[in-house]
This record gives C-alpha cells, sequence and structure tokens, in this order.
C-alpha cells in the first residue's frame, strides 16, 4: 500500500500572502509622540503667561470703579463721655479779690458841668469828675477811663490815668466832649477799667457808670441894636461984603 503525500499549491501561497497584507493593512497606525520641550522654551512659556497675567490684573485695575465703602450701622448705646479731670483751684490774685477794685463819689462829684447843664448845639466843655479809691488796690496807669453807654457827645472814648491812686485816695478825671446839634436831653455814661479788662464803677456791686448829662436848648441869637442916623449939619449960609 502506497502513501498519499499532499502537495501544496501555488493557490495556497498566494492566499496566505493576501490573508498577511490585508491584515497589516487594517491594522490601526498611531501617531508618534510629541518631543519632550527643552528647558529654555518651557520658561519662556511660563515667563509670557506671567506677563499676561499681569497686564490684564492692570488693566482692570486702572478701569475699576471705586465703590464707598458702607457707612457704620448707628450704634444704639450713646457713646461716653470721658470724665474731665479738675485742677486744684488757683490761690486768688488780687485783681480776683472782690473788693479789689471799687470806686466811691468824692465831695464834690460833679466837679464841673452839674446835671442838665444847658449847652449850646456844638458847645464844647470839659466834663470833671472826682472819685475815690473805694477798694483794695491801687489804681496804676494801666487802668483807664472809658467811654460804657449813652451817646459819647464826640469824646475820646478811652484815656489810660495820668497818676495813680492809692486804695483812700481820690482823683479828679476830665473828658473833653461837644454838645449835640440837635435839641433836647443826653447822657453819656463812663466806667473804669482794670488792666485785665475788668470794668468797674459806683454802686454797692461797683457796677454802676457815672455820667455826664446836658440840656441841648436852640442856639440863642443876639438882639441886633438900632443903627443911630445921623444928624445932619446945618450948613452956614456965606455973608456978601459990599
Amino acid at each position: 500500500m502506497s502513501r498519499f503525500k499532499p502537495q501544496t499549491s501555488s493557490g495556497a501561497w498566494l492566499l496566505c500572502a493576501a490573508l498577511v497584507f490585508f491584515t497589516a493593512a487594517c491594522a490601526p497606525t498611531y501617531p508618534a509622540p510629541p518631543a519632550l520641550p527643552t528647558a529654555e522654551a518651557l520658561a519662556q512659556t511660563l515667563a509670557a503667561q506671567a506677563t499676561g497675567i499681569f497686564q490684564q490684573t492692570l488693566a482692570a485695575f486702572q478701569t475699576a470703579v471705586p465703590t464707598a465703602s458702607p457707612s457704620p450701622a448707628p450704634s444704639a448705646l450713646p457713646t461716653a463721655i470721658p470724665t474731665i479731670a479738675r485742677s486744684a483751684t488757683p490761690a486768688l490774685t488780687p485783681t480776683d479779690n472782690p473788693n479789689c477794685n471799687r470806686v466811691a463819689a468824692g465831695v464834690p462829684f460833679d466837679v464841673t458841668i452839674p446835671d442838665d447843664s444847658p449847652m449850646q448845639p456844638g458847645q464844647r466843655f470839659i466834663k470833671t469828675w472826682r472819685l475815690v479809691n473805694n477798694g483794695a488796690c491801687k489804681w496804676t496807669r494801666l487802668y483807664a477811663l472809658v467811654f460804657f453807654s449813652g451817646n459819647p457827645m464826640g469824646a475820646i472814648q478811652s484815656q489810660y490815668l495820668t497818676v495813680e491812686v492809692l486804695p483812700g485816695g481820690q482823683v479828679e478825671l476830665s473828658v473833653e466832649m461837644f454838645a449835640p446839634h440837635e435839641t433836647g436831653f443826653y447822657q453819656s455814661n463812663w466806667m473804669l477799667m482794670a488792666p485785665g479788662g475788668e470794668l468797674f464803677g459806683l454802686g454797692p456791686n461797683g457796677d454802676a457808670p457815672f455820667w455826664a448829662r446836658v440840656q441841648v436848648m436852640e442856639k440863642f441869637t443876639d438882639t441886633p441894636e438900632p443903627t443911630p442916623t445921623p444928624t445932619p449939619t446945618a450948613t452956614e449960609t456965606p455973608t456978601i461984603t459990599p
């Protein structure tokens, strides 16, 4: 019995080759992996990104509209007032003494121009008072006679004392005045002023002024005297001698 030995045909080889080619053609292809960036390229990329972020932030800050901060709501509780530290009461100085500056009327009080003296409109006159230092302090030349109220009648409204007046002493103070031009009664009130600006005068409390009071009368007119008429002198008749 003879053994059967198969033989391979050329068609089979062609079929196998076709299958191999088809399998290779249908296999998926994968792209090559990208190349990794270098350190220099990575640094440039990061710097560019940081510059862009900075420019965007700067532009947003410049164009931003400021918004008003909300006012705090008022507290329902009142604000506590700090306690004031009280200092000790200073010792009294001579000007703080209530009996320091006092005035009394001398005798006579109105040396010139008694009350309601008649005056012509615009008439000049000198008013003089006699005052007594009835206080505990000396009146120095820094004390002044000052206008207080009423009508000044053209007087200088402040003048310093020209002499010092010790407690118990007296002085005569004069003021030049001018009667108003309108008729009527006029009163000018005056007081003394200490160097610290304290005003004082007559009365139990030393706060009453002294004054000059005049009555402006109508202007007097002089009655004209009659002018004498000259008497004509008789003319002598000449005698004719023959």
